[in-house]
């Protein structure tokens, strides 16, 4: 007997391991995806299930339904979502910003709350159906946000965001990402056909909202409602390019500075302000006949261009032969400065 209570305790703590751990099965209805990505379907995101490309499901007998089981210890809990693809930057994560079973605080991602059992997930890519049933909206849009944000001089760390309008929540809520590095933010929301809303954009997640864009007196501000833009009804799917704290509407985001110099309104404008092979400075009123210094600068400090500017209208800066990224350029009238902010990409 003595010889036997070794292996006897042994046998415990294999069992009491075993019961530590539990099986996830993860069954996704692939029927609202109208091609398969080459590479497979994934599930990724999270703290517990890595990169597009980690956690393969495979769909061994051909009926759409693509599975996989994964061990993790009992009480595991994380974030999720399914991929299209081993895209490395998401962008073949399912959309479903706006649906219920989404966490705009967490990309938009699902949640599975902590597994103490064995436990099977039926879901369906895109769509919150939560028996892998897949019911397919048809009475719904896309709405995508491309936000330009060439006019900020220094993004919040804690990002930019959609907000507002009582259906776009509060600075933090709806985050917008930029995987590219190119200024342009965007977030893709879901919302019923004919939707309307007031919306801004912010630069932080401020709880006072003081980190919002300026649209006072802007054609786009309304001022009844805190001087939010005004969005809809919305028919189909939609793609809105914006700038931030301006009413252009094409991505352009033409900034134009009004600053007092000797008691004078010298306006100066560039466009566009994302450029590839050369940008306009442009010079009204009396700005036109006085001498000017003109200065551009990298976003780590190189200065790419110094010099004197006499009496004129316009002035062209080549921007051919700058690396691809974000520019500051500064323009001196009688020691008072202009400053705007320009993006070059390929």
């Amino acid at each position: 007997m003595k010889k036997l209570l070794p292996l006897i305790i042994s046998l415990l703590v294999v069992g009491t391991s075993l019961q530590a751990q539990v099986n996830i099965t993860i069954e996704l209805n692939a029927a609202t995806i109208q091609t398969i990505d080459p590479s497979g379907l994934y599930i990724a995101g999270g703290s517990g299930f890595g990169s597009p490309g980690d956690n393969q499901l495979t769909d061994l007998d051909g009926d759409g339904i693509y599975s996989v089981t994964i061990q993790r210890d009992a009480g595991f809990s994380s974030f999720y979502t399914f991929t299209n693809g081993a895209c490395g930057d998401y962008s073949c994560k399912e959309n479903i910003s706006g649906l219920p079973c989404s966490d705009p605080a967490n990309f938009n991602d699902r949640f599975l709350p902590p597994v103490f059992a064995d436990t099977t997930i039926k879901a369906c890519f895109g769509t919150c159906d939560s028996d892998g049933s897949c019911t397919i909206p048809t009475d719904s849009i896309n709405i995508t946000f491309e936000l330009n944000t060439a006019t900020i001089d220094m993004i919040d760390p804690t990002g930019i965001y959609l907000a507002g309008g009582g259906n776009f929540g509060n600075p933090g809520d709806n985050p917008m990402i930029d995987p590219d590095g190119d200024g342009i933010y965007s977030i893709t929301v879901r919302k019923p056909i004919g939707f309307v809303s007031y919306y801004t954009f912010t630069n932080g997640a401020c709880g006072d909202w003081s980190c919002k864009e300026n649209l006072d007196g802007l054609p786009c501000g309304d001022p009844n409602s805190f001087n939010d833009r005004i969005l809809g009804p919305v028919e189909a799917d939609t793609t809105l390019l914006l700038c931030f704290g301006t009413c252009d509407t094409d991505g352009t985001c033409t900034v134009v500075s009004t600053d007092i110099l000797e008691e004078e309104a010298y306006k100066i404008s560039l466009a566009p302000t994302i450029a590839r092979e050369s940008c306009m400075l442009i010079f009204e009123e009396q700005a036109v006949y006085e001498p000017k210094e003109l200065q551009v600068v990298s976003l780590t400090g190189i200065v790419m261009e110094s010099l004197r500017l006499g009496s004129g209208g316009t002035h062209l800066i080549n921007t051919s032969l700058y690396p691809t990224g974000i520019y500051y350029i500064r323009v001196s009238i009688n020691g008072k400065n202009h400053n705007f902010k320009l993006l070059v990409q390929r």
